[in-house]
């Protein structure tokens, strides 16, 4: 069995990251899907997402696992047209870190400090503290933000103004590049 998991959908910047993991060797491959604004290329995300599986030799017969969350149901569509058996499911500790790991290694690329990191899943928290780290301190050249538009509407949610909501937060980063 493969299974297939995502990380960093929910961070207001940068693409995602997608990693498959044969569970019965350990084999694994990890791909990052940048945002449209910072590539040309139009490979679309399903077809990106197949590239791991074929890096891992996946036969057509064989049970592929999806993680649960929405970010793979257009995924989950491709792969059944295509006469995949696909299940829905809780993906296994080891295909989670994967993913994450690559992930941060995504972040540590454009100059996220290192020593700081996710821990204890709580994701809402770290997202949070990755975009007043952006917005205060980020120096590359490239806008990394996640659109924020929904049709022609552009949204303006609560953290329009992140350090009014996580002062504490602010200070962490500050003190951490003295």
């Amino acid at each position: 069995m493969i299974e297939v998991d995502d990380a960093g959908n929910g961070c207001p910047i940068l693409g995602e990251v997608f990693a498959a993991r044969r569970m019965e060797t350990g084999e694994h491959a990890a791909v990052y899907i940048p945002l449209p604004q910072e590539t040309t290329d139009r490979t679309s995300k399903e077809e990106q997402i197949m590239s791991l599986l074929e890096k891992l030799n996946m036969q057509k017969d064989e049970e592929l696992l999806l993680c649960r969350g929405n970010t793979l149901d257009g995924f989950s569509h491709f792969l059944k047209k295509r006469g995949y058996h696909v299940q829905r499911g809780k993906i296994s500790e080891e295909t989670d870190q994967i993913a994450e790991a690559f992930f941060m290694e995504c972040l540590y690329e454009i100059g996220f400090p290192r020593d700081l990191s996710l821990s204890d899943r709580a994701y809402y928290e770290f997202y949070q503290m990755v975009k007043i780290w952006y917005i205060c301190f980020y120096t590359g050249k490239r806008n990394l933000f996640k659109s924020e538009r929904k049709g022609n509407v552009k949204r303006r949610g609560f953290m329009h103004n992140p350090v009014y909501h996580f002062p504490q937060v602010l200070g962490m980063l500050f003190y951490h590049d003295q």
